[in-house]
């Protein structure tokens, strides 16, 4: 049946008949069937196939085939079931021991750090209470220093710390770090307490106590001292050695008292002075010799020299100099001879406090050296007592020693001021050889190359050298877990595709 006689092809006729035509079109084919004979007789020979369709059955298995696949094939795969499990169950002893194995290391973790955090603590206690002790001798040296500057000690522990301004003031004379004006360092809570002027003569005085925040932890003794400068426990004994009468009564001596003042007030402020110069010459081998004729001239030296000349470009010369404070603006006026100005600075920094601090803090531990000296002459206590003031004295003789080189070194920079020269020959440029020939670029492209092959090559070596080993170790950790993982995953892919069959 051809759809050029008939609307409908012979699929839409099977569809109305399956059910599977859609609904616009069930009228249009059911009544064209129904006239068509042709098509009512395509229906009919499709009913009867369907029909036929339906009755059809599967013949049975021969009743031989039957019993062999029930009786012997199934045993065998039961029995490969049973034997399967047996060993699924077989194989969970390795991660019951792998399981002891990692309980047995925690434990044994546990253990170690049962052991080893005490240790810790102590160490750590020793170690907040070596900063507590440092943290007071570093607020006493500062109290000093803020009494010789302003005529009296801090009103409070802020009085010591960094001014907010960037400047010292008497609020904020910038003598010690943030953390320790703010009253917590190390672990340690600092209390400052101002005690009154008692007399005409006297300065008042003060007390600062030292207390570990979290006893047991962060610290266990307690520290104090005052004006005197002395250290004492939480018990009243100094720290060291020797006991509170030796030392009632004994106040440090002040750099800053009235007779230090007015002799600071006399000599004037202390000034360090810097200048740089930087100079454009001609002639530079003649610009040179004139720099070392100015230093002669004016008692100077070179601290520093250092000169460059790459290629065909200008010769540069870079030097620290170092002229007497009053033969600045001579020996600047003579260089500023010897060529063309580019540049030219001066800063002067006052370092009178600075070297009123030094002075205080050196005066203060020299007067504790002597009280340590006189406590060893005496040798009335303890042998760890006398070992323990011998200690100190051997620190407080190397802070001395510090404080003197660096009192020398200020001023030092007062007496000499620094000038940093700079003179640069101006360039002149020259008529460049010829570049390369090829083959010359060529070969050196080509060494380059080799070196760099070979460069690479070496590091493949030494990379081989280094990591094969660990690379080794650990595939040989992770193959046999590897391996039975594989072994186990290939069993039972085995196992399903039997239990499929």
């Amino acid at each position: 049946m051809s759809t050029t006689s008939h609307p409908f092809a012979p699929e839409e006729v099977m569809a109305l008949l399956d059910g599977e035509l859609s609904t616009d079109r069930v009228q249009s084919v059911s009544t064209h069937v129904e006239q068509c004979p042709e098509c009512s007789a395509l229906a009919t020979e499709l009913r009867g196939l369907s029909r036929q369709m339906n009755t059809w059955e599967v013949a049975g298995f021969p009743e031989r085939l039957t019993q062999q696949i029930t009786g012997g094939r199934l045993g065998k795969y039961v029995g490969a079931e049973s034997l399967l499990s047996g060993e699924w169950k077989h194989r969970r002893s390795p991660s019951t021991k792998f399981a002891i194995g990692v309980a047995s290391a925690v434990a044994g973790i546990l253990l170690l750090l049962a052991v080893s955090v005490p240790n810790l603590l102590r160490s750590r206690m020793a170690a907040n209470e070596a900063s507590a002790v440092g943290s007071l001798r570093i607020l006493n040296t500062a109290a000093v220093t803020y009494l010789g500057t302003y005529g009296h000690y801090p009103p409070s522990l802020q009085s010591f710390g960094p001014s907010p301004i960037g400047k010292a003031t008497e609020e904020a004379a910038d003598l010690v770090d943030p953390f320790l004006a703010g009253g917590l360092k190390s672990g340690y809570r600092f209390t400052y307490l101002i005690l009154p002027a008692e007399g005409r003569d006297s300065r008042g005085g003060y007390r600062i106590t030292a207390d570990p925040v979290e006893p047991g932890t962060g610290g266990m003794r307690h520290f104090s001292t005052d004006e005197t400068g002395v250290i004492r426990l939480g018990n009243g004994e100094i720290l060291g050695g020797g006991s509170p009468e030796k030392v009632r009564g004994q106040a440090l001596p002040v750099v800053g008292d009235p007779e230090t003042t007015r002799l600071a007030a006399e000599t004037g402020p202390m000034i360090a002075r810097t200048a740089e110069l930087k100079l454009v010459v001609a002639k530079f081998d003649e610009a040179r010799q004139g720099m070392d004729r100015v230093l002669t001239q004016h008692q100077g030296y070179v601290a520093h020299l250092s000169a460059s000349a790459e290629g065909d470009s200008a010769r540069i010369l870079s030097a620290s100099l170092r002229v007497p404070a009053d033969q600045l603006d001579a020996c600047i006026a003579e260089l500023k001879k010897l060529g063309r100005v580019t540049q030219e600075l001066q800063v002067g920094e006052e370092v009178t406090r600075q070297h009123q601090g030094l002075t205080a803090r050196l005066k203060s531990s020299r007067n504790t050296e002597a009280r340590l000296n006189d406590v060893l002459r005496q040798r009335d206590g303890k042998i760890t007592d006398v070992l323990d003031v011998e200690k100190e004295s051997a620190r407080v003789r190397g802070e001395i020693e510090q404080l003197e080189a660096e009192r020398q070194i200020l001023e030092h920079r007062v007496d000499f001021a620094t000038i940093d020269l700079r003179l640069t020959e101006e360039y002149k440029a020259q008529f460049n050889p010829p570049a390369l020939s090829v083959l010359t670029q060529l070969r050196n492209a080509t060494i380059n190359g080799l070196r760099n092959a070979s460069e690479n090559l070496s590091g493949m070596v030494l990379f081989l050298a280094e990591f094969a080993p660990t690379l080794f170790l650990w595939s040989a950790i992770l193959f046999f877990p590897a391996r039975l993982l594989w072994r186990r995953y290939q069993r039972a892919r085995a196992m399903g595709s039997l239990l499929r069959v």
